[in-house]
């Protein structure tokens, strides 16, 4: 225990702050423009795939608990809720990261669409019974529509969650591939875990 709480402080600390501080807040923004549009996507995770994949795990999940508490208190209070699927999120594109699947755009967009599939089964449960189904994001219509057509409601919001969730964490690790290949040189050397992306690419 005091070894991964070792870890975790030299993972989150130093020269990374202020890289998980911008994940938040790349979060936040990309959330609420989403989430204005009423599209039936989020993309309020690319900041924690982000820095999950750059920095770490702890460091990605950290971003995304903040960007989750932040947003609850000004923006959105249903977020802190989701902080399960955080977890899953930064933990996820982490591992993957480190397997390789950030370094081609085929092995980036499964990985995405695995991961799309991970955050729905954990997010559906949240919907179904903390919010009866309903939240302020854009699959609310799809997970009404399933109602109307009888489905019950763990059944519909699993089915809209596997509906957008996988063709938003592809979107959402393609941007994250983006940015990390845009990041300059004298930032990556910081963080060593850049060397599984496949920046020379």
């Amino acid at each position: 225990m005091a070894k991964l709480i070792q870890n975790i402080r030299e993972e989150i600390g130093g020269v990374a702050l202020p890289f998980i501080a911008f994940g938040a807040a790349l979060n936040l923004v990309l959330g609420q423009v989403i989430a204005f549009l009423k599209l039936p996507v989020y993309l309020d995770t690319v900041g924690t795939v982000l820095v999950a994949i750059t920095i770490g795990p702890w460091a990605g999940i950290l971003s995304g608990i903040m960007a989750a508490i932040i947003g609850g208190v000004y923006i959105n209070p249903y977020l802190p809720y989701y902080i399960p699927t955080v977890i899953v999120v930064g933990g996820f594109s982490a591992f993957m990261a480190r397997k390789g699947f950030f370094t081609t755009w085929p092995k980036t967009i499964f990985a995405g669409l695995l991961q799309g599939f991970a955050a729905a089964v954990v997010s559906a449960p949240i919907t179904a019974y903390l919010f009866g189904g309903i939240t302020l994001a854009g699959t609310s219509l799809i997970v009404a529509y399933l109602r109307f057509t009888g489905e019950t409601l763990l059944k519909s919001v699993l089915f809209a969650g596997l509906a957008a969730d996988p063709v938003d964490k592809t979107l959402t690790y393609v941007l994250s591939r983006l940015l990390v290949k845009r990041l300059p040189s004298s930032l990556t050397t910081y963080y060593p875990r850049t060397r599984y992306l496949g920046l020379e690419q």
